[in-house]
């Protein structure tokens, strides 16, 4: 068990030493002036482009941490995190460019993969490198390989998961017995997605009347709206990114359609409530955190963090970058180096950590989250409240 300087950090660690020297790390540490050490943690990161809504707020919630980190010594005396992140622009090759950069620069461990493309594009690429890779959004189903690839990222889709447990309770309440499905069909991620959503769908009753798929650059939904407000579904099922939700969401209402809109985490942005023009009204989701019903005391303490270091409260996203991040320095921790192989062997061995969304377990790279995630809908005024059936 460790604990930072509040006392609300735990982790449960399976067979791991607990060391406090400050080791020689090889090419994955620089010597400070202090006589200390600098590990670099390296991050290709989505600050422009359609996904920079979620990407901005994951560097934020790292860059916290590591200020968190650093200023406390949790790595002991002298010893401090460098967190370099660089903007992909949504493409997976500037993605790989940059990781094989950290790698050359001594990187002891490297965030990676806000989208599925961008995971799918560079795990083959980390697979074969001795600098382990952590997913800080990417819901690619399989993405987890130890010691490679670790994801600390609550995965939705697993049997009995966040969707057919949203599923599971959400439609009967709602009295769901028709659906469209609308699907980001190029990203790998929706498309998995989208096949977990119609399973819990129809497992429940529920006649799935068409799956219409849409791209993750399109803007303009006036016909996919139209047709839906033509079937008339009791609810549509948006298993699609952020934006393209937000705007399917204002395409529908502006066109009339004011029936439920089931979505998955990815709509957890008061920029997208923006984007939706309010169309994301009544919109029901879930998600393993949000910061106005928090429940833990890791929550409220990120919660107040982050409002004092940007005047905001986090949001999901953020609490995906700070959670990342405390996993690197947990494992940095127990390995008593930057050494890159060290670090991924101390984080093959994390059994069970405490998080912002709760305790959460790791099976072959993959954290499982052990409670119930949060149900959620936003309301007319763009404030979240939980969903009540």
């Amino acid at each position: 068990m460790f604990t930072n300087r509040r006392g609300m950090r735990r982790i449960l660690v399976a067979g791991v030493a607990t060391m406090f020297a400050v080791a020689a790390a090889g090419c994955s540490s620089a010597e400070s002036s202090s006589g200390g050490s600098t590990y670099l943690v390296g991050f290709p990161a989505l600050t422009s482009g359609p996904a920079a809504f979620a990407g901005v707020p994951i560097v934020e919630g790292a860059e916290l941490a590591v200020k968190e980190i650093n200023e406390s010594e949790f790595l002991g005396e002298g010893i401090e995190i460098e967190l370099k992140s660089g903007d992909i622009k949504t493409d997976p090759a500037q993605a790989i460019a940059q990781y094989r950069q950290y790698v050359a620069d001594g990187a002891s461990a490297i965030l990676c993969c806000g989208l599925s493309s961008e995971a799918g594009a560079l795990a083959p690429v980390i697979q074969q490198s001795n600098v382990p890779g952590i997913v800080t959004s990417a819901i690619l189903p399989g993405l987890a390989e130890p010691p490679h690839i670790f994801r600390p990222v609550i995965i939705p889709s697993e049997p009995g998961g966040l969707y057919d447990q949203f599923i599971d309770d959400v439609v009967p309440a709602e009295g769901v017995e028709s659906a469209v499905l609308v699907v980001t069909a190029d990203n790998d991620g929706m498309v998995e997605d989208a096949d977990i959503w119609e399973a819990a769908l129809e497992r429940n009753g529920v006649n799935v009347v068409k799956r219409i798929n849409t791209q993750s650059a399109d803007t303009n939904f006036t016909q996919a709206a139209t047709e839906i407000q033509s079937l008339d579904p009791d609810a549509v099922v948006s298993s699609m990114l952020g934006t393209p939700s937000a705007l399917m969401a204002r395409a529908l209402r502006e066109r009339g359609y004011e029936k439920p809109i089931l979505a998955n985490y990815g709509v957890d942005s008061e920029e997208l409530y923006e984007t939706s023009g309010g169309g994301l009204r009544d919109t029901i989701f879930f998600a393993p955190f949000h910061a106005e019903l928090t429940e833990n005391d890791m929550a409220s303490q990120f919660v107040e963090l982050y409002q004092d270091e940007h005047g905001s409260l986090p949001d999901m996203y953020g609490a995906q970058g700070y959670t990342a991040m405390w996993l690197v320095a947990e494992a940095m921790k127990n390995a008593g180096s930057g050494d890159p192989e060290a670090v991924a062997k101390a984080l093959s061995e994390v059994s069970s950590i405490e998080t912002v969304y709760g305790p959460v377990t790791y099976e072959g790279g993959q954290a499982r989250m052990e409670s119930k995630a949060t149900y959620l809908q936003w309301t007319e005024d763009g404030t979240v409240a939980g969903w009540e059936s």
